[in-house]
């Protein structure tokens, strides 16, 4: 879309990996290095951990190319599997040539697989990407593999790839097991200020553009606002290519990544959150590979011995026993006979199902209440036990008038979108309130987003989170005024943006398609969209077609 304006060959800022753009600085190449060590010399367990969008994904198809033919490998991008899919889907990545119906008959072909791949002299490799989705389970189904093993070596080496959280996962007590054989642990950090500068530099230059085509001042604002986060920079990058390209601009300026990071909604100064689990959390702020997590394990039970930790429950044993003794007191002097009453009222907490409830508010939020509570009354949920086991229950304050009434009782009616145990954001809460395809409007020559807008597009985009088969489809469209080619320009620019927030928010690049429509009338599905009614917006297509609600 900007190429010709910038003079580029290439896209510089893509959001997906590209063995072109592959930059690696010192923390990257001493990551890829220690890595590559554990799995020639069939360490076992590995793990690399690092916030979203620090280049997690790029470091494993680094480190994925780097292996030679006498390396297996398996690479599994979707933990959140049953088990049994989980089995044949290794088997499969391993190309066994055959489906399992049974753990006992995987484990039995598994074994003799391993050790006819070891007498080959040739390695195993077990990826698991976004390991923070492992259920508990399926973790310890995971760690049982690694059991498979020769007296003087391992036969299988297991990766795990995933978010800093991983690390709170395994220091739990009854992850000790798998926490003592993690042997290789590295934590990837975000890009410093002159590190930023380099990147950035780099991939101009590989795209065929001018170094100086960004500014100083935008650089340091890029840093800014990313943090030094891979991900972000790019996303800042390549929306203020496109504004500039907008405007008909040469240079990108600080100005620009400024407005952009604020319709990105993007705001600089986050600190990396440092984790007792990873040696760079434990040690020093520099990034450093560990030879295991014994030490920091160590050094956490340790802190058991110290006086102040066996005093600290005592002393917050007695604080409690005093509030108690104190509120009893107060209790005791609010008896009944007392002329004060003062109403209680109860406030549910919020959901993410209620968020989207609140995106499309009816005209009169009272009284649609008062007629999805009555119906909810009349019509309970299949399946409620009573007010006793809802959790969803509200308690309606007792009015000074009616002391002597029962408080009422009211469950959100089947129109409702209920939280589930696992809160789990299901397609049809979605097309309900927001419609089949949720739509993005804009104002006359703007590209900006409003509030219900962001809220919405986070709703989306944590449904996308929680089920990763999910594609969208974005169409931008314009009315019919002004010149066509400036309309597809702005089509194209509209639906962009939006992509850019969502990938921001989680969803993977690759799983978003943008359509430039214009003054067009080309829709989802073969459907028409009309030149009457709002015609300035992007329309979301959600194809999840695979997914059980």
């Amino acid at each position: 879309m900007y190429l010709d304006h910038y003079h580029l060959r290439l896209k510089p800022f893509q959001i997906s990996t590209d063995p072109q753009f592959l930059w690696l600085g010192e923390k990257h190449e001493e990551a890829l290095a220690v890595l590559k060590y554990g799995v020639l010399d069939n360490k076992g367990f590995l793990l690399l951990t690092g916030d979203v969008g620090t280049g997690k994904t790029t470091l494993l198809n680094a480190l994925i190319d780097s292996l030679g033919d006498d390396t297996l490998v398996a690479l599994v991008t979707d933990p959140g599997l049953a088990k049994m899919d989980f089995f044949n889907f290794v088997a499969d990545s391993f190309e066994m040539d055959k489906s399992f119906k049974t753990k006992g008959e995987f484990l039995i072909y598994l074994r003799n697989y391993l050790h006819h791949i070891h007498q080959q002299n040739r390695r195993t490799l077990l990826i698991i990407d976004e390991c923070q989705h492992l259920n508990q389970k399926l973790l310890e189904e995971v760690r049982l593999l690694s059991n498979i093993e020769k007296s003087n070596t391992k036969l299988i080496n297991i990766f795990f790839v995933g978010q800093s959280e991983f690390n709170d996962i395994i220091l739990r007590p009854r992850n000790r097991a798998i926490r003592q054989r993690i042997t290789v642990n590295y934590n990837i950090s975000a890009l410093t200020a002159s590190e930023t500068a380099e990147y950035i530099r780099f991939r101009l230059d590989v795209a065929g553009g001018a170094p100086a085509l960004f500014t100083s001042g935008a650089i340091k604002q890029v840093y800014q606002f990313s943090n030094g986060y891979p991900r972000l920079i790019n996303i800042i990058c390549d929306q203020a290519l496109l504004t500039g390209y907008v405007r008909e601009q040469k240079h990108i300026d600080h100005k620009i990544i400024a407005e952009c990071a604020a319709e990105l909604k993007i705001s600089g100064g986050t600190t990396h959150r440092k984790n007792l689990a990873t040696p760079e959390g434990a040690a020093h702020p520099g990034p450093q590979a560990a030879k295991g997590d014994e030490r920091q394990l160590d050094d956490r039970e340790s802190k058991g011995s110290d006086p102040l930790n066996r005093i600290l429950p005592i002393i917050l044993t007695i604080v409690v026993i005093l509030c108690m003794g104190l509120a009893a007191v107060l209790a005791l002097s609010r008896l009944p006979g007392d002329k004060e009453t003062l109403p209680i009222t109860v406030e549910p907490k919020k959901t993410i199902q209620e968020k989207v409830a609140k995106v499309s508010d009816p005209p009169n939020d009272d009284v649609a209440t008062k007629q999805s509570v009555n119906a909810s009354v009349k019509n309970p949920v299949p399946g409620d036990s009573g007010p006793d086991t809802d959790t969803n229950t509200l308690l309606e304050p007792v009015s000074p008038g009616n002391e002597n009434l029962p408080a009422k009782i009211t469950t959100p009616g089947p129109e409702t979108i209920r939280e589930t145990p696992d809160k789990i954001i299901l397609l049809s809460a979605i097309t309900e309130r927001f419609g089949a395809y949720p739509e993005i409007l804009f104002d006359f020559n703007s590209n900006t987003l409003d509030a219900s807008d962001y809220e919405k597009l986070d709703i989306i985009a944590q449904f996308c989170s929680q089920h990763p088969q999910t594609r969208l489809v974005l169409r931008g469209y314009t009315d019919k005024s002004g010149v066509r080619a400036y309309n597809i320009k702005l089509s194209e620019f509209r639906a962009t943006m939006v992509k850019t927030y969502l990938v921001g928010r989680g969803v993977k690049d690759s799983a978003i398609k943008t359509i430039a429509v214009g003054p067009d009338q080309d829709g989802p599905a073969g459907m028409t969209v009309p030149y009457d009614g709002k015609r300035r917006k992007v329309l979301i297509e959600i194809l999840a077609t695979t997914l059980a609600e």
